[in-house]
């Protein structure tokens, strides 16, 4: 059975990668570490800010945000993209 990794921000929930183009699953529990090794020398993050987690076990922190055009509030992902969200301007000007 193939497991898969994530590097998590324990503050906020957050995956975190380490480039924009760069995967946010990892294959093994080692390519998981050597991304937050760079995280933490190129990035400025601190070990005890980072955790690796099991793609099977990872439950996404949800927030409260309010829609742009409705003005009602929303549960989303704390991982939504900014151009899918409806809370952002981006979202509703494409």
């Amino acid at each position: 059975m193939s497991h898969s990794y994530y590097v998590v921000s324990k503050g906020t929930g957050l995956i975190v990668t380490d480039g924009p183009n760069r995967t946010r699953a990892y294959k093994t529990f080692g390519s998981a570490m050597a991304t937050r090794t760079r995280l933490i020398n190129k990035a400025g993050w601190n070990i005890s800010e980072l955790a690796i987690i099991d793609t099977k076990s990872y439950k996404p922190k949800m927030v409260t945000r309010t829609n742009l055009m409705t003005g009602k509030t929303f549960e989303e992902d704390v991982n939504t993209p900014n151009c899918c969200s409806p809370a952002s301007e981006t979202f509703w000007s494409m």
